[in-house]
């Protein structure tokens, strides 16, 4: 069963689901948490196509839909289907707001490990004191490089 808990309608089914297990003395319950991609990885991902941009001379946005999407990761993001109305293969890309945690964190693995094999290393985070995280390059000390991203220790990416 899947239950949307940003509604309320659904809490109180969720809760009443686990009641119900409770009463009947289940022993075992397995809960999946499919929860979409955090807003640090997503602010984490921007940084990475910003900056492989510029190093490239092209839009962030063609950094994230050609070198993220669809060389870097096309296994995550790409299916083709056949159109209904011409028959035609067309090709999909999903959005990152449809990915999971879990997704979203082997997409940006990959997208580094694609970088580094096409010679662009590409900054690591690093968690502060403070709960931000700190990008920064060995190769390049320009401002652009380096960003920070405000996060709680439990929500880190890495």
């Amino acid at each position: 069963m899947n239950y949307d808990l940003t509604t309320k309608e659904n809490r109180k089914r969720f809760i009443a689901r686990c009641n119900s297990l409770l009463k009947n003395q289940r022993t075992n319950v397995c809960l999946i948490d499919e929860s979409n991609r955090t807003l640090n990885q997503n602010k984490y991902i921007h940084v990475l196509c910003r900056i492989l941009a510029q190093d490239i001379g092209v839009s962030e946005e063609y950094a994230k839909q050609v070198y993220f999407k669809e060389l870097a990761n096309p296994d995550i993001f790409i299916t083709c289907t056949k159109d209904p109305l011409t028959g035609e293969m067309i090709k999909i890309t999903r959005s990152t707001c449809d990915l999971n945690i879990n997704e979203m964190r082997r997409a940006i693995d990959g997208f580094i490990r694609w970088a580094a094999e096409n010679g662009y290393v590409l900054p690591e985070a690093t968690l502060n004191d403070d709960g931000t995280m700190t990008f920064t390059s060995d190769q390049n000390d320009t401002a652009f490089h380096q960003a920070e991203i405000e996060t709680s220790k439990e929500e880190l990416y890495i």
